[in-house]
């Protein structure tokens, strides 16, 4: 299998939130205002318990049927 290779970025865009960016997407993460942040996205552990998920149901998927 050949090795892949991941990048990400991440810019700030004002007070707490940032603009996380990866191949052509993009999503925001914020604060809620009771910790600083506008409350206008999830918080940066929200996203990463999200793509956590993510990757457990992926794993699930690749384990019914071939994943390359």
């Amino acid at each position: 299998m050949p090795k892949e290779l991941f990048t990400a970025t991440v810019e700030s865009i004002g007070n707490l939130k940032m603009k996380c960016s990866a191949r052509d997407f993009t999503f925001h993460v914020d604060e809620p205002k009771s910790l600083g942040g506008t409350d206008e996205a999830m918080n940066p552990v929200e996203a990463l318990l999200s793509a956590f998920g993510a990757c457990q149901c992926m794993s699930v998927h690749c384990g019914k049927k071939f994943c390359p």
